[in-house]
């Protein structure tokens, strides 16, 4: 801590060379990376230049990056948002920014910095103003004074559990709410809607019918926000939902008439089980069950927002299993469950979580893979000789 002390306070000295000289304005995000961010995290104890400790500006495939992500024995910890010195922290768009990256990945903590000042917060808070969800701020003259504050971002911190300590002993999370329990609690609700909804207009059609038909509805709409968020498919659902239900009483097809039409062009185009012809695509809905449902789908604007290319697929994966363990406890109830259900019950077909994919892949694939590779690259080789 000593050493990491002296480190600092060169750092703040460095810094306020820079402020006397009134050259603030002519260092960009990268230079103050550079310059100020990675050295204090280094200081700290994270070993910048391991990749497997700390990466360097993950991309999101619905667009942007974040800065860097630090990891603890293969454990993400906390993402952190640089902005360029004499940045305005103040500004909510950044601290979301950082939150909503976290938020969505599953980790606790977002940080987001210029060196002049640190804020910390905890993303897995999604109620309440945005202060709610700060654990502690610091400005870079008390980087010394209050030197036990920073020192929570240490590795050694981590570690160690100081910040789960310090958020605790500041009821900072209490209202903890991670992405997994939102998301799956969001796709319960919006089953329920679809459900009620096709009850309500479809009273001659099977019960077993109608949840089956809410299913696949809710798949399809999850589907295609994870298509949005990764770029497959342009962000057509909110739009859809938006320009039609403002003009409803022009328009004689609705929000899910127009979707079932879509439903068709998609069928073409992916070609797969899931937009293949359903009864459910000529049943009635007329309460707007559907929009409320896409909107869930988007998240609640200004306190979290869902970006389905940054969520885990563990996260999805645990979401469907619950569904299957809904329908099954359904059919120990006497209820009708589908084959597809009692399949997966029967012969233990479940979700495969990433490590454990990442683990046979590595273990199984890998070593087959290397030797196709030298082979290959052995025949190449060859065969330039030969030709020479």
């Amino acid at each position: 801590m000593e050493e990491a002390k002296k480190k600092i306070q060169s750092l703040i000295e460095k810094y306020e060379q820079v402020l006397n000289s009134g050259k603030i304005g002519d260092y960009s995000e990268q230079e103050t990376k550079n310059a100020f961010i990675t050295p204090l995290f280094e200081a700290l104890g994270w070993d910048i230049s391991n990749k497997d400790e700390v990466s360097a500006e993950e991309s999101q495939k619905s667009g942007g990056r974040v800065d860097y992500g630090f990891y603890l024995n293969g454990r993400l910890v906390f993402y952190l948002e640089a902005k360029p010195l004499k940045a305005d922290l103040e500004r909510e768009d950044f601290a979301k920014q950082a939150i909503r990256y976290s938020w969505n990945k599953g980790v606790d903590y977002a940080v987001l910095t210029d060196f002049e000042g640190l804020k910390v917060f905890n993303s897995q808070i999604i109620e309440g103003a945005l202060m709610d969800r700060r654990i502690f701020e610091i400005n870079y003259k008390d980087y010394i004074n209050n030197f036990e504050r920073l020192w929570l971002l240490s590795k050694e911190s981590f570690q160690n559990g100081l910040l789960d300590k310090y958020a605790d002993e500041h009821s900072k999370r209490l209202k903890k709410i991670p992405i997994n329990e939102k998301l799956d609690k969001d796709i319960q609700e919006c089953r329920k809607l679809l459900t009620e909804s096709f009850r309500m207009w479809n009273t001659k059609e099977d019960i077993d019918l109608i949840d089956e038909g809410a299913q696949k509805l809710l798949d399809r709409l999850v589907f295609l926000r994870v298509a949005e968020d990764r770029g497959i498919e342009p962000h057509t659902l909110k739009e859809l939902s938006r320009d039609l239900g403002s003009q409803r009483e022009k328009n004689k097809k609705d929000v899910y008439q127009a979707l079932t039409s879509k439903f068709r062009e998609l069928d073409d185009i992916y070609n797969s089980n899931l937009f293949s012809e359903h009864p459910f695509e000529k049943w009635e809905e007329h309460n707007q069950s559907t929009e409320e449902i896409i909107e869930i789908l988007y998240g609640k604007p200004g306190y979290y927002d869902y970006d389905f290319s940054a969520i885990p697929s563990d996260v999805l994966g645990g979401v469907y299993e619950n569904y299957l363990g809904h329908r099954l406890e359904k059919s120990k109830k006497g209820t009708a469950v589908s084959k597809d259900a009692k399949k997966r019950k029967e012969q233990g077909i479940y979700y495969t979580p990433t490590f454990i994919v990442d683990y046979i892949v590595k273990n199984a694939l890998s070593p087959i893979l290397d030797k196709c590779f030298i082979s290959a690259l052995f025949c190449h080789t060859f065969s330039s000789c030969q030709a020479a």
